[in-house]
Formats: C-alpha cells, sequence, structure tokens
C-alpha cells in the first residue's frame, strides 16, 4: 500500500509566533502534529522538543518486537520527560506544554497516539468520523452531555486542557490501533481548524478536493477568513493502493 501526504500550517490571524509544529516522516511510517503552549516562545520549543523527541523514538524502536501502540506510548513518555527536563534547566521555559496527535503506520495496520485536544479525524467513504476525545474542560462538559456542541464553541473555559505533554512527570496519551482501507484519509490537525469550521466543513473541502496539498492548504485558508484566532495545522494522509 501507498501512503500519500501533505501538511499546511499557518501562524494565523492574530498571534505574533506559530507554535504549532508537524512531522512527516515516510521512512518510519510517522505522521503527527504539536501545538505548543507557553509565553515568550515556549510553546514553540514545546512543540518542536515533543515532534523531535518522538520521531527519534520511533526511530530506535524500529524492529523492536513490541506493537505500534507501545512504540507511540514510549515515544510520547519519552517526549513529556525531555519537555520537563528542558523546562527545569530554563526558568524562562517554565510553565511550557504542548499537544501532541500522531499516527504510526506498519503493515497494514496503524496505531493513533493522543494528547490534549489537537484532533484526529477519519474520512472514509465521504463520511467523517472523530478519532479522538478533547482531553480539556469542555470536552469533558460535552461527554457528560451537561453542555451542547454550540455552547461548547463558547464557553469561557474551550481551550483549558486537562492533559498535556510537560505538564506532569508522567503522561498517559490514548492509544488506539486499527486497520486502514484503500481510499481512508486521516486528517491531524491543531484546533486552530476546529475552532472555526465544524465538522461537516471539514469533511466537505477535503472529500471535494482530491489533491491533498491544495485541501490541507484550504482547510487553513478556510480557519484565517473564518476568524483565525490562533495558529492553525492541517496534515492528511490518504491510504492508496498502489499503482
Amino acid at each position: 500500500m501507498l501512503l500519500r501526504s501533505a501538511a499546511s500550517t499557518h501562524v494565523g490571524m492574530c498571534r505574533r509566533a506559530n507554535e504549532d509544529r508537524y512531522a512527516i516522516v515516510p521512512d518510519l511510517g510517522l505522521y503527527l502534529v504539536a501545538d505548543g503552549m507557553g509565553g515568550h516562545k515556549a510553546g514553540q520549543v514545546a512543540s518542536e522538543l515533543a515532534t523531535e523527541a518522538v520521531i527519534r523514538d520511533i526511530e530506535a524502536l524500529q524492529g523492536a518486537n513490541v506493537s505500534l501502540a507501545e512504540r507511540l506510548r514510549h515515544a510520547v513518555g519519552c517526549s513529556n520527560r525531555e519537555i520537563i527536563a528542558a523546562a527545569s534547566a530554563k526558568p524562562e521555559l517554565s510553565g511550557m506544554g504542548t499537544t501532541l496527535v500522531g499516527l504510526l503506520f506498519a503493515g497494514k495496520r496503524l496505531a493513533l497516539a493522543h494528547v490534549g485536544d489537537s484532533r484526529a479525524y477519519l474520512i472514509r467513504r465521504g463520511r467523517l468520523r472523530g478519532l479522538t476525545d478533547d482531553h480539556s474542560i469542555v470536552g469533558e462538559l460535552l461527554r457528560r452531555e451537561e453542555i451542547s456542541e454550540e455552547d461548547a464553541r463558547q464557553h469561557p473555559h474551550r481551550h483549558v486542557l486537562t492533559r498535556a505533554l510537560g505538564v506532569r512527570p508522567r503522561i498517559e496519551p490514548d492509544l488506539a490501533e486499527m486497520t486502514p482501507q484503500v481510499d481512508d484519509v486521516f486528517i491531524l490537525c491543531s484546533d486552530g481548524l476546529t475552532t472555526h469550521l465544524e465538522d461537516e466543513e471539514i469533511a466537505q473541502r477535503v472529500c471535494d478536493e482530491p489533491d491533498l496539498e491544495a485541501a490541507a492548504a484550504g482547510l487553513v485558508d478556510a480557519a484565517n477568513r473564518a476568524g483565525g484566532a490562533d495558529n492553525t495545522t492541517v496534515l492528511l494522509v490518504r491510504y492508496e493502493k498502489e499503482d
């Protein structure tokens, strides 16, 4: 099988710096998005440290007799410890952290790891399905059905996370494994996208644009035109049959 991918990122219309990072590493079957948080460039440092640490650890685990999900769990743990160590060594980085959502493909299987409110979606046969639950106060309220989706978009604490890398010494990511199907499209994104675009519009834009680079750029542009209140990053991966 063949994995085709593309990504787009933008600082948005209100921020001075882009604290999002993404990685496309076809040789490892690894695709991820991280959304940093923290003042004075600390968010940029956290998301970059997380991205680099996950790549290094997944590379080191090549050939290891462990599942794809366990490889991602180990890599996320390593990145968490690296962020905490960096923040401890430099007072100006204190309080930094990052979300992370990543896919790891091998053979006919894939694993997903998720921490924070960056999201993963799957589009299969024209239908979009969320693969992650936000680790946030609003996400918890939604799961308990205490607020509506519309209330969530306006909630004053919608960006307050309940789980992120760099916050606690130990982190437990949400993990899943699945078997992809031909023409599946996976969407990884930071919350700059989902703050402005509803799921239906995200699905429609991806389904209407077969070129992944154009689809990713179009989603980011739409988020900016809708306000661009945050950095926005979109990474698309399509599972294709080789010619």
